[in-house]
Protein backbone atom coordinates (compact mmCIF):
# COMPACT_ATOMS: atom_id res chain seq x y z
CA UNK A 1 0.00 0.00 0.00
CA UNK A 2 1.30 3.47 -1.15
CA UNK A 3 1.88 6.27 1.46
CA UNK A 4 -1.03 8.40 1.58
CA UNK A 5 0.63 11.60 3.42
CA UNK A 6 3.18 13.57 1.72
CA UNK A 7 5.23 15.54 3.93
CA UNK A 8 7.98 18.48 3.57
CA UNK A 9 10.82 18.44 6.26
CA UNK A 10 12.81 20.96 7.19
CA UNK A 11 14.52 22.42 10.04
CA UNK A 12 10.77 22.77 11.83
CA UNK A 13 9.07 19.61 13.58
CA UNK A 14 5.90 18.44 11.82
CA UNK A 15 3.33 16.27 12.42
CA UNK A 16 3.67 12.48 11.81
CA UNK A 17 0.80 9.80 11.17
CA UNK A 18 2.01 6.35 11.59
CA UNK A 19 0.47 3.43 10.10
CA UNK A 20 -2.14 1.18 11.87
CA UNK A 21 -1.72 -1.59 9.70
CA UNK A 22 1.47 -3.86 8.92
CA UNK A 23 1.31 -3.16 5.15
CA UNK A 24 4.49 -2.33 3.59
CA UNK A 25 6.13 -5.06 1.98
CA UNK A 26 8.89 -7.23 3.37
CA UNK A 27 12.04 -6.04 0.62
CA UNK A 28 10.51 -2.21 2.46
CA UNK A 29 10.62 -3.32 6.29
CA UNK A 30 13.59 -5.69 6.10
CA UNK A 31 14.77 -5.76 9.75
CA UNK A 32 11.53 -3.69 10.80
CA UNK A 33 9.04 -4.99 12.83
CA UNK A 34 5.35 -3.86 13.13
CA UNK A 35 3.59 -3.66 17.01
CA UNK A 36 0.31 -3.38 17.57
CA UNK A 37 -1.24 -2.65 21.07
CA UNK A 38 -5.04 -1.89 19.98
CA UNK A 39 -7.05 0.43 17.97
CA UNK A 40 -5.91 3.68 17.48
CA UNK A 41 -3.21 3.09 19.93
CA UNK A 42 -0.41 5.69 19.75
CA UNK A 43 2.57 3.05 20.07
CA UNK A 44 1.20 1.26 17.15
CA UNK A 45 3.86 0.77 14.08
CA UNK A 46 7.02 -0.16 12.59
CA UNK A 47 10.36 -0.10 14.75
CA UNK A 48 13.90 -1.08 14.15
CA UNK A 49 16.83 -2.26 16.63
CA UNK A 50 20.23 -1.49 16.68
CA UNK A 51 23.40 -3.10 18.35
CA UNK A 52 23.19 -0.45 20.79
CA UNK A 53 19.89 0.76 21.30
CA UNK A 54 16.60 -0.98 20.35
CA UNK A 55 12.88 -0.35 19.67
CA UNK A 56 13.76 2.97 17.82
CA UNK A 57 10.18 4.37 16.00
CA UNK A 58 10.23 4.74 12.80
CA UNK A 59 7.95 5.64 9.78
CA UNK A 60 8.35 5.20 5.84
CA UNK A 61 6.97 8.70 4.92
CA UNK A 62 6.57 10.35 1.56
CA UNK A 63 8.71 12.99 1.47
CA UNK A 64 11.20 16.01 -0.27
CA UNK A 65 10.32 14.09 -3.57
CA UNK A 66 11.10 11.28 -2.71
CA UNK A 67 9.90 8.02 -0.21
CA UNK A 68 12.09 8.18 3.33
CA UNK A 69 12.82 6.38 6.42
CA UNK A 70 12.39 8.39 9.25
CA UNK A 71 13.16 8.18 12.77
CA UNK A 72 10.20 9.81 14.91
CA UNK A 73 9.81 11.23 18.48
CA UNK A 74 6.52 11.66 20.38
CA UNK A 75 6.21 15.32 21.52
CA UNK A 76 3.17 16.64 23.13
CA UNK A 77 1.57 13.45 22.53
CA UNK A 78 1.70 13.45 18.50
CA UNK A 79 4.36 11.72 16.60
CA UNK A 80 6.79 14.32 14.85
CA UNK A 81 9.98 14.43 13.03
CA UNK A 82 12.27 17.25 11.22
CA UNK A 83 14.96 16.74 8.54
CA UNK A 84 17.11 15.70 11.05
CA UNK A 85 15.16 12.70 11.39
CA UNK A 86 15.79 11.50 7.96
CA UNK A 87 17.69 8.10 8.10
CA UNK A 88 20.14 8.40 5.30
CA UNK A 89 21.32 5.33 5.41
CA UNK A 90 20.51 1.61 6.93
CA UNK A 91 21.41 -1.94 7.23
CA UNK A 92 18.08 -3.18 8.42
CA UNK A 93 15.31 -0.90 6.23
CA UNK A 94 14.82 -1.22 2.86
CA UNK A 95 13.17 0.93 -0.06
CA UNK A 96 10.75 -0.26 -3.19
CA UNK A 97 11.31 -2.39 -5.82
CA UNK A 98 11.28 -1.06 -9.67
CA UNK A 99 8.52 -3.87 -10.10
CA UNK A 100 6.39 -1.68 -7.12
CA UNK A 101 3.72 0.40 -8.27
CA UNK A 102 4.90 3.03 -5.71
CA UNK A 103 8.24 3.30 -7.17
CA UNK A 104 8.57 6.91 -8.30
CA UNK A 105 10.11 4.77 -12.23
CA UNK A 106 8.19 2.59 -12.01
CA UNK A 107 6.04 4.03 -15.09
CA UNK A 108 9.71 3.55 -16.83
CA UNK A 109 9.86 -0.23 -15.74
CA UNK A 110 6.55 -0.58 -17.14
CA UNK A 111 7.51 0.97 -20.89
CA UNK A 112 10.84 -0.29 -20.82
CA UNK A 113 10.22 -3.87 -19.59
CA UNK A 114 10.15 -5.39 -23.13
CA UNK A 115 13.39 -3.77 -24.43
CA UNK A 116 15.04 -6.50 -26.05
CA UNK A 117 18.89 -6.89 -24.01
CA UNK A 118 21.65 -6.38 -25.85
CA UNK A 119 25.18 -5.66 -24.53
CA UNK A 120 24.68 -1.45 -26.31
CA UNK A 121 21.47 -1.28 -24.05
CA UNK A 122 22.80 -2.07 -20.79
CA UNK A 123 25.94 0.15 -21.16
CA UNK A 124 23.15 3.08 -22.51
CA UNK A 125 21.33 2.05 -19.16
CA UNK A 126 24.48 2.37 -17.03
CA UNK A 127 25.89 5.94 -18.65
CA UNK A 128 22.14 7.30 -17.99
CA UNK A 129 22.30 6.34 -14.06
CA UNK A 130 22.35 9.37 -11.70
CA UNK A 131 25.78 10.48 -10.27
CA UNK A 132 24.70 11.41 -6.79
CA UNK A 133 22.26 9.46 -4.36
CA UNK A 134 18.69 10.13 -4.50
CA UNK A 135 18.49 10.42 -0.39
CA UNK A 136 18.48 13.95 0.59
CA UNK A 137 22.06 14.83 2.04
CA UNK A 138 20.67 15.00 5.79
CA UNK A 139 23.02 13.22 8.58
CA UNK A 140 21.04 10.44 10.32
CA UNK A 141 18.72 11.38 13.74
CA UNK A 142 19.64 7.35 14.91
CA UNK A 143 21.41 9.22 18.20
CA UNK A 144 24.78 8.18 16.90
CA UNK A 145 24.07 5.02 15.26
CA UNK A 146 24.69 5.94 11.53
CA UNK A 147 26.88 2.94 11.30
CA UNK A 148 23.78 0.69 11.90
CA UNK A 149 21.83 2.41 9.01
CA UNK A 150 22.26 2.05 5.62
CA UNK A 151 18.67 2.27 3.22
CA UNK A 152 18.95 1.24 0.49
CA UNK A 153 18.16 5.30 -1.61
CA UNK A 154 21.45 5.62 -2.92
CA UNK A 155 23.24 5.56 -6.07
CA UNK A 156 23.94 1.60 -5.65
CA UNK A 157 20.72 0.82 -5.63
CA UNK A 158 19.49 3.65 -8.37
CA UNK A 159 21.77 1.56 -10.15
CA UNK A 160 20.32 -1.64 -9.72
CA UNK A 161 17.00 -0.46 -10.05
CA UNK A 162 17.78 1.00 -13.49
CA UNK A 163 19.47 -2.15 -14.63
CA UNK A 164 16.55 -4.26 -13.50
CA UNK A 165 14.73 -1.93 -16.03
CA UNK A 166 16.76 -3.52 -18.52
CA UNK A 167 16.84 -7.27 -17.31
CA UNK A 168 13.65 -7.51 -15.31
CA UNK A 169 10.50 -9.45 -17.66
CA UNK A 170 7.01 -9.43 -17.24
CA UNK A 171 7.64 -12.75 -14.78
CA UNK A 172 8.03 -10.87 -11.75
CA UNK A 173 10.27 -9.52 -9.38
CA UNK A 174 13.08 -10.70 -7.92
CA UNK A 175 12.26 -12.58 -4.39
CA UNK A 176 14.55 -13.21 -1.23
CA UNK A 177 17.74 -10.81 -0.23
CA UNK A 178 20.22 -10.06 -2.47
CA UNK A 179 24.04 -10.16 -1.76
CA UNK A 180 25.32 -7.20 0.02
CA UNK A 181 26.94 -4.32 -2.43
CA UNK A 182 30.53 -5.53 -2.96
CA UNK A 183 33.17 -2.81 -2.55
CA UNK A 184 35.85 -5.04 -3.84
CA UNK A 185 37.25 -5.98 -0.04
CA UNK A 186 39.04 -9.53 -1.22
CA UNK A 187 38.15 -10.79 2.59
CA UNK A 188 34.28 -10.73 1.82
CA UNK A 189 34.29 -11.64 -1.74
CA UNK A 190 33.45 -15.36 -0.78
CA UNK A 191 30.53 -14.08 1.83
CA UNK A 192 29.61 -11.66 -1.80
CA UNK A 193 29.34 -14.76 -3.72
CA UNK A 194 27.26 -17.14 -1.37
CA UNK A 195 25.09 -14.43 -1.07
CA UNK A 196 24.96 -14.28 -4.82
CA UNK A 197 24.80 -18.10 -5.46
CA UNK A 198 21.74 -18.18 -2.82
CA UNK A 199 20.03 -15.07 -4.56
CA UNK A 200 20.47 -16.50 -7.72
CA UNK A 201 18.92 -20.12 -7.35
CA UNK A 202 16.20 -18.87 -5.15
CA UNK A 203 15.69 -16.51 -8.59
CA UNK A 204 16.56 -19.30 -11.19
CA UNK A 205 13.41 -19.07 -13.16
CA UNK A 206 13.57 -16.12 -13.28
CA UNK A 207 14.34 -14.74 -17.07
CA UNK A 208 16.82 -12.04 -15.41
CA UNK A 209 18.85 -15.10 -14.23
CA UNK A 210 18.30 -17.80 -16.82
CA UNK A 211 19.84 -14.68 -19.36
CA UNK A 212 23.23 -14.94 -18.36
CA UNK A 213 24.11 -11.64 -20.36
CA UNK A 214 21.39 -9.80 -17.82
CA UNK A 215 22.58 -12.31 -15.04
CA UNK A 216 26.09 -10.38 -15.46
CA UNK A 217 24.94 -7.14 -15.01
CA UNK A 218 22.70 -7.83 -12.42
CA UNK A 219 25.81 -9.03 -10.04
CA UNK A 220 27.97 -6.22 -11.83
CA UNK A 221 25.33 -3.84 -10.16
CA UNK A 222 25.83 -5.13 -6.62
CA UNK A 223 29.30 -4.01 -7.09
CA UNK A 224 30.31 -0.54 -6.31
CA UNK A 225 33.31 1.36 -4.72
CA UNK A 226 36.80 2.68 -6.28
CA UNK A 227 38.10 -0.54 -5.97
CA UNK A 228 35.55 -2.34 -8.61
CA UNK A 229 34.21 0.52 -10.81
CA UNK A 230 37.04 0.07 -13.67
CA UNK A 231 36.88 -3.50 -13.29
CA UNK A 232 33.00 -3.35 -14.32
CA UNK A 233 33.63 -0.95 -17.23
CA UNK A 234 36.09 -3.77 -17.88
CA UNK A 235 33.53 -6.36 -17.79
CA UNK A 236 31.22 -4.49 -19.84
CA UNK A 237 33.97 -4.00 -22.63
CA UNK A 238 34.59 -7.34 -22.38
CA UNK A 239 31.50 -8.91 -23.02
CA UNK A 240 30.97 -6.64 -26.37
CA UNK A 241 34.38 -7.96 -27.19
CA UNK A 242 32.85 -11.71 -26.37
CA UNK A 243 29.91 -10.85 -28.32
CA UNK A 244 31.51 -9.75 -31.47
CA UNK A 245 33.83 -12.97 -31.40
CA UNK A 246 30.38 -15.01 -31.28
CA UNK A 247 30.45 -16.55 -27.99
CA UNK A 248 27.40 -16.85 -25.95
CA UNK A 249 25.21 -18.93 -23.91
CA UNK A 250 26.12 -19.96 -20.54
CA UNK A 251 30.12 -19.56 -21.54
CA UNK A 252 29.28 -16.27 -21.02
CA UNK A 253 28.70 -16.41 -17.46
CA UNK A 254 31.18 -18.64 -16.50
CA UNK A 255 33.66 -16.87 -18.27
CA UNK A 256 32.78 -14.04 -15.96
CA UNK A 257 32.27 -15.99 -12.88
CA UNK A 258 36.41 -17.14 -13.50
CA UNK A 259 37.72 -13.59 -14.34
CA UNK A 260 35.16 -12.17 -10.85
CA UNK A 261 37.72 -15.06 -8.93
CA UNK A 262 40.90 -13.98 -10.13
CA UNK A 263 40.61 -10.37 -9.53
CA UNK A 264 39.00 -10.57 -5.73
CA UNK A 265 39.08 -14.30 -4.40
CA UNK A 266 41.85 -14.67 -2.15
CA UNK A 267 44.09 -16.65 -3.56
CA UNK A 268 45.83 -17.88 -0.44
CA UNK A 269 42.29 -18.79 1.13
CA UNK A 270 42.86 -22.77 1.05
CA UNK A 271 46.33 -22.44 2.78
CA UNK A 272 45.24 -20.19 5.11
CA UNK A 273 42.22 -22.21 5.89
CA UNK A 274 44.16 -25.63 6.30
CA UNK A 275 46.72 -23.82 8.26
CA UNK A 276 44.01 -22.73 10.64
CA UNK A 277 42.21 -25.61 10.50
CA UNK A 278 45.65 -27.65 11.91
CA UNK A 279 45.36 -24.97 14.85
CA UNK A 280 41.76 -25.41 15.83
CA UNK A 281 41.44 -26.58 19.39
CA UNK A 282 37.94 -27.53 20.88
CA UNK A 283 36.89 -24.67 23.08
CA UNK A 284 33.45 -23.61 25.84
CA UNK A 285 31.08 -24.43 22.69
CA UNK A 286 30.68 -27.63 21.07
CA UNK A 287 28.98 -26.18 18.32
CA UNK A 288 30.82 -23.21 17.62
CA UNK A 289 33.90 -25.67 17.43
CA UNK A 290 32.16 -28.37 14.72
CA UNK A 291 30.77 -25.10 12.90
CA UNK A 292 34.18 -23.94 12.47
CA UNK A 293 35.94 -26.75 11.87
CA UNK A 294 34.02 -27.74 9.47
CA UNK A 295 33.69 -24.05 7.32
CA UNK A 296 37.50 -24.87 7.77
CA UNK A 297 37.73 -27.66 5.81
CA UNK A 298 35.32 -26.65 2.93
CA UNK A 299 37.43 -23.85 2.62
CA UNK A 300 40.81 -25.90 2.89
CA UNK A 301 38.88 -28.41 0.25
CA UNK A 302 39.56 -31.00 2.87
CA UNK A 303 37.28 -34.14 2.65
CA UNK A 304 35.69 -34.57 5.70
CA UNK A 305 35.49 -38.17 5.86
CA UNK A 306 39.36 -38.11 4.75
CA UNK A 307 41.57 -40.25 7.33
CA UNK A 308 44.20 -37.37 7.46
CA UNK A 309 41.29 -34.97 8.53
CA UNK A 310 39.60 -37.28 10.84
CA UNK A 311 43.10 -37.34 12.53
CA UNK A 312 42.78 -33.79 12.72
CA UNK A 313 39.65 -33.74 14.71
CA UNK A 314 40.51 -36.15 16.87
CA UNK A 315 43.86 -33.45 18.24
CA UNK A 316 41.60 -30.53 17.70
CA UNK A 317 39.16 -32.07 20.35
CA UNK A 318 39.88 -31.46 24.25
CA UNK A 319 42.23 -34.75 25.12
CA UNK A 320 39.07 -35.78 27.51
CA UNK A 321 36.17 -36.02 24.81
CA UNK A 322 39.08 -38.14 22.39
CA UNK A 323 39.50 -40.53 25.01
CA UNK A 324 35.89 -40.69 25.76
CA UNK A 325 34.68 -41.39 22.32
CA UNK A 326 37.68 -44.24 21.84
CA UNK A 327 36.68 -45.94 25.16
CA UNK A 328 33.19 -45.70 24.09
CA UNK A 329 31.58 -49.24 23.50
CA UNK A 330 30.06 -47.64 19.58
CA UNK A 331 33.88 -47.22 18.65
CA UNK A 332 35.88 -50.21 17.25
CA UNK A 333 39.36 -49.20 15.82
CA UNK A 334 39.89 -52.30 13.90
CA UNK A 335 35.95 -52.04 11.93
CA UNK A 336 36.77 -52.50 8.19
CA UNK A 337 34.79 -49.28 7.87
CA UNK A 338 36.21 -46.19 10.06
CA UNK A 339 33.88 -43.91 11.13
CA UNK A 340 32.53 -40.61 9.11
CA UNK A 341 33.09 -37.53 10.36
CA UNK A 342 29.61 -37.56 11.27
CA UNK A 343 29.46 -40.50 12.87
CA UNK A 344 32.58 -38.91 15.40
CA UNK A 345 30.44 -35.94 15.55
CA UNK A 346 27.31 -37.63 16.99
CA UNK A 347 29.41 -39.51 19.25
CA UNK A 348 31.29 -36.56 20.48
CA UNK A 349 27.41 -34.87 21.12
CA UNK A 350 26.64 -37.84 22.67
CA UNK A 351 30.30 -38.04 25.01
CA UNK A 352 30.27 -34.17 25.60
CA UNK A 353 26.39 -34.63 27.33
CA UNK A 354 28.05 -37.13 29.63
Amino acid sequence: MATTQTYTLGNEHVQIFRRQQDNLPAHVTKEAYFEHYEDNDLRNGYYVNTPSKKHIPVKFVQANDTYLWVQIHLIDNTWQTNQGGIIRTSKSLGWWIISDPQHPNHAFYEQEASVPLTIAAVTTALQQLPTCPNTPDHPTAMEGQQEDINVATGQTQQEAQRINVITNTSNGALKGNPPFIFNGDRSKACKFLLGWNIWSSINQNNNTMKNPISRIVTMLSYMDGTHVDAWKEEQLEKLKEEESEGIQGETLWENFAERFKNAFKNQNLRSEAYQELCKLKQGDSLDDFFAKFKQLAHEAEVPLDNKGTIETLKHSMTQGLTSAIINSPNYDPTAKVPWTFKEWEEQARKSHLK
